[in-house]
């Protein structure tokens, strides 16, 4: 890969949703890219040692980036969260040798608790809800991003501001 481009933010943010319209709206202007949701990395149980995932995760897009980059693709939308330094430095580490840009969504909690209300159910929501401000907080308290993007307005505008911020449209 080339370049890659990851949204970031708290649950409910927007990250998936907006990475989905931002490859629509590269399809539109010819540009190739591919999106890797890396937050879609669902498994039971966690290994103790890293208990959302990430190690496993990003294994699973180091395996994924070179079928790619195989087939000509040289941009990646990689909607995932960030909140500490050693995260960045794992997505670095799984597709080496690219040019990184991160984008946070800022979006307010009073926003994301109706995101998440309206997507989540039962004892889901509740966690969701916390871990948001967690990731909230500990994101927000590193200097991680190369751009905030308002992401409270609609997703096609919160797309288009986070693609031309990055140079890709």
């Amino acid at each position: 890969m080339r370049d890659v481009l990851v949204i970031s933010g708290p649950c409910g943010a927007g990250k998936s949703t907006v990475g989905f319209e931002c490859l629509e709206l590269l399809e539109a202007g010819v540009v190739a890219a591919a999106m890797i949701d890396a937050e879609l990395a669902y498994f039971h149980p966690k290994p103790d040692d890293d208990p959302q995932g990430t190690r496993v995760a990003e294994q699973a897009l180091a395996a994924v980036a070179p079928v790619y980059a195989a087939a000509g693709i040289e941009r990646l939308l990689l909607p995932r969260v960030i909140e500490r330094p050693r995260h960045l430095d794992i997505v670095r580490a799984a597709v080496p040798g690219s040019r990184f840009q991160i984008a946070w969504l800022d979006v307010p909690p009073e926003t994301i608790a109706e995101r998440l209300a309206a997507r989540e159910v039962g004892s889901a929501l509740d966690w969701h809800l916390q871990r948001a401000e967690e990731i909230r907080s500990n994101a927000l308290a590193h200097d991680l991003f190369d751009f905030i993007i308002d992401g409270d307005r609609t997703v096609r505008e919160v797309s288009q501001d986070v693609l031309a911020h990055a140079g890709w449209l």
